[in-house]
């Protein structure tokens, strides 16, 4: 079933529908949770990610570089998982950035038909134009920008970027594009704590020729799934997901399975759609809270609510709210 946006928005909201997997952007995984919130149907969502790699000195970088051309450029880089934030050792820095211009040097870029190219089209002039305007903002930052050729219509040019900080646009969000931005790290610690610095977590690769240094830096990294000396290389044996805003749920393994069942005595859960502005829900709240005893019409003019101390501050024990306390009559009692 094709369809855009809306048509997309119907089928997870459909009475028939029992559980929703969507494989898109983070924004649009926000909105389909609220939709299927409440509903009964379960939902796993695979979202964005700025999938990091970490190259040691250790590693051999000949064999790294062709992995990181195959994490960031496969597909144009509009892949989900796509390493797009490098994170070389600074003793091999400049030479790994070498070689991997080098590299980019001798790339094909054409039509998607034909077998020898190494790089096609982007997937539509919009998304295009986002790449060109993330590396654009880079470039008015400062950052050092390396392009090759490419042919006219809807191309972009392999990018490298470097000479960048950690809190850039570039560096923090998802481009979902050829787009590859390079940092250098001093440690093993350092390099966990700026692949750990990003609202994703889809996943993440290692590389190095020392397997208990990447192993060991594997295991403190914030991802669904993490690759030592090798990139999207998946197993349909292995679930396959993320962690913070790169969604929740898997997808292949045993784990992927149990998204789609559930037990045989567990009842069919159906809520009706509640109808509300969620842009409004929470902002404010005017109805009175339920009297006990009673629903005299007596009103309360002052909120009398005990108060007490805690630490220095005042606290109300109720958070906020008061309950009115009437007699069997109606007549106001205490708050």
């Amino acid at each position: 079933v094709t369809g855009g946006g809306a048509m997309g928005q119907v089928l997870a909201e459909h009475p028939d529908v029992d559980k929703v997997a969507f494989t898109g952007s983070t924004e649009i995984g926000k909105v389909l949770r609220q939709a299927t919130a409440g509903t009964g149907k379960k939902i796993s969502l695979e979202l964005g990610g700025k999938s990091p790699v970490i190259v040691f000195d250790s590693a051999d970088l000949d064999s790294a570089v062709e992995s990181v051309v195959d994490a960031i450029w496969f597909n144009q880089g509009q892949v989900c998982s796509a390493g797009s934030k490098l994170l070389v050792q600074t003793t091999v820095f400049d030479k790994f950035i070498s070689k991997l211009k080098t590299r980019l040097g001798h790339f094909r870029i054409g039509q998607s038909l034909d077998k020898v190219v190494d790089m096609a089209a982007i997937v539509d002039e919009s998304q295009r134009k986002s790449i060109a305007d993330f590396v654009e903002e880079a470039r008015d930052e400062g950052a050092d920008v390396f392009q090759t050729e490419c042919p006219a219509g809807c191309f972009y040019p392999p990018t490298l970027i470097t000479g960048v900080n950690t809190a850039s646009r570039v560096v923090m969000e998802e481009i979902f594009g050829p787009v590859l931005v390079a940092l250098p790290f001093r440690t093993a610690k350092e390099a966990i704590a700026i692949a750990n610095n990003t609202l994703y977590g889809l996943g993440a690769s290692v590389h190095s020729e020392q397997l208990p240094l990447a192993l060991e830096t594997a295991k403190h990294i914030q991802a669904g799934a993490v690759w030592i000396n090798c990139h999207n290389m998946f197993d349909a044996a292995a679930g396959f997901g993320g962690y913070k805003q790169s969604g929740f749920g898997r997808d292949g393994g045993k784990e992927g399975l149990f998204e789609y069942v559930k037990p045989s005595w567990q009842q069919k859960v159906r809520i009706s759609k509640l109808n509300f502005d969620m842009a409004k829900f929470g902002a404010s709240y005017s109805a009175d809270c339920p009297a006990i005893n009673g629903n005299g019409s007596e009103a309360i003019s002052v909120d009398r609510t005990y108060k007490l101390y805690y630490g220095g501050a005042q606290k109300r024990p109720d958070a906020g709210y008061s309950r009115v306390i009437r007699t069997v009559e109606g007549k106001v009692l205490a708050q």
